[in-house]
């Protein structure tokens, strides 16, 4: 081998066993990157922090794989077309639809060791059990409302009636979850049941729809988009996540809470798409109701957790005004999301699309 003088390197030998071997080094420099377990998750945005499931991490050695969405009906979509998943975290309100479709099916709860440390409250909520089995596995619950920043709107009768009243163009926000606004238009209208309204209040549902979109400012997606333009002044009117309020509060933001609230449960259903070993896959259930795993969830987003020993690890100034130490209290003070009647959701998604076309 003759060296080159000049530049003292070696002259570039292009053999295939040298090509071979820088090729070895050139991976073998690379950063190692955790391959997630077969566990498969459809999961909504922001919820796979490790911190919620140490105790699957411990087991396993690594985090299952996540697929996201912003909404159940993309979740629910994405099931339709047969996309494998283990588990989906559902709220109660698709279940009874996501049972009919035959995409999910119901969970051994002996299975599950932590089963009989969920709040009781939770089990007895709507579609939680049906025809004797229980087809999800509760994790996180709360409440969101209509919130009004008193400094930027003059309100005399604070109500859901403010999304529509002229007075108010250009105040308010609405969110970019149809289903959200449908139950607004219901209390709107005074429908004896928004999720089940007659063939007279669905008539009524395109004109408040159209006043709403009227209204409106802008429709939000995120939390922060909306928190940034009350910061800016730019509304003072909007549906707002309970945590969300108590968030805003502690940065100065000015909210008043608006009565119904409307309540909520979400979970883990088990999809029947999954190919996952059903060990693993409870397995990763019961680290979910850690009650460890409910101060996360407070901490990071302020709702309660399934497990009823959770509030006891929580300093009780921060419990104070929550409503999480109150579950039963808390579920009768709203309107609680449960399943729309479905004929009727499709007529109202349809009206909802027809009236926000005329405002894009």
């Amino acid at each position: 081998m003759v060296w080159d003088q000049e530049s003292l390197q070696y002259p570039m030998i292009r053999t295939p066993l040298v090509i071979a071997l820088t090729a070895w080094l050139l991976l073998s420099c690379q950063p190692a990157v955790e391959e997630p377990t077969t566990l498969q998750l459809l999961e909504w945005n922001g919820y796979h922090s490790p911190e919620f499931y140490p105790e699957y991490l411990a087991k396993y050695g690594r985090p299952p794989g996540f697929t996201f969405f912003d909404h159940g009906e993309t979740a629910m979509m994405r099931l339709r077309t047969g996309y494998e998943a283990d588990l989906v975290h559902f709220c109660t309100g698709q279940l009874s639809e996501a049972r009919e479709s035959g995409l999910i099916k119901p969970l051994d709860t002996s299975r599950i060791p932590r089963w009989n440390e969920v709040t009781p409250t939770l089990l007895e909520l709507p579609d939680v059990k049906m025809d004797g089995e229980y087809w999800i596995a509760p994790w996180e619950w709360g409440y969101s409302t209509v919130a009004y920043n008193p400094e930027f709107v003059d309100v005399d009768n604070p109500g859901y009636e403010m999304f529509i009243d002229p007075r108010y163009k250009g105040k308010t926000a609405l969110t970019s979850d149809i289903r959200v606004n449908m139950i607004i238009a219901g209390v709107i209208g005074g429908w004896v049941d928004p999720f089940d309204p007659t063939e007279e209040e669905l008539q009524e549902a395109p004109e408040i729809f159209t006043k709403m979109l009227q209204n409106a400012r802008f429709i939000w997606t995120d939390n922060t988009q909306l928190e940034q333009a009350w910061a800016a002044g730019e509304v003072g009117i909007s549906y707002v996540f309970g945590s969300a309020t108590r968030r805003m509060a502690k940065e100065g933001l000015t909210n008043v809470v608006v009565e119904p609230l409307q309540t909520w449960m979400c979970g883990l259903a088990l999809s029947t798409t999954g190919t996952t070993p059903e060990e693993e896959v409870y397995d990763y259930i019961n680290a979910m109701l850690d009650p460890q795993s409910g101060v996360e969830v407070f901490d990071i987003f302020g709702y309660g957790h399934a497990s009823r020993n959770t509030v006891d690890l929580l300093e009780p100034e921060r419990v104070v005004g929550t409503g999480i130490d109150d579950p039963e209290g808390t579920f009768a003070r709203g309107v609680y999301s449960k399943a729309f009647n479905p004929t009727k959701k499709g007529r109202l998604f349809q009206m909802w699309y027809e009236s926000q076309a005329g405002f894009n």
